[in-house]
């Protein structure tokens, strides 16, 4: 390894660039983090309280709440269609 000059410049094509699945997992990660900082900000925002319907019973429970179990749902059903199509 002494033979090796760290002044010359690596043969072209050799150095190799991250897979595109490495890529678009890294675009999904900024976007999902994009999203949960705009509902936080949005359930912060609107902390009044609202009348929800549940199968039984109407309740008033803080809107933060309504958004953020309304958000995880969605992400657990879209998770799921997700992971279904791609088998």
């Amino acid at each position: 390894m002494a033979d090796v000059d760290p002044t010359r410049s690596p043969v072209p094509g050799t150095q190799e660039r991250p897979a595109r699945k490495q890529r678009a997992l890294a675009s999904k990660t900024v976007a999902a983090v994009a999203v949960a900082f705009l509902l936080i900000a949005f359930g912060v925002s609107n902390n009044d309280e609202v009348a929800v319907d549940y199968l039984v019973v109407t309740r008033d429970s803080p809107l933060i709440l309504v958004i953020a179990v309304s958000a995880l749902l969605g992400a657990i059903i879209g998770g799921l269609v997700v992971r279904r199509r791609s088998r």
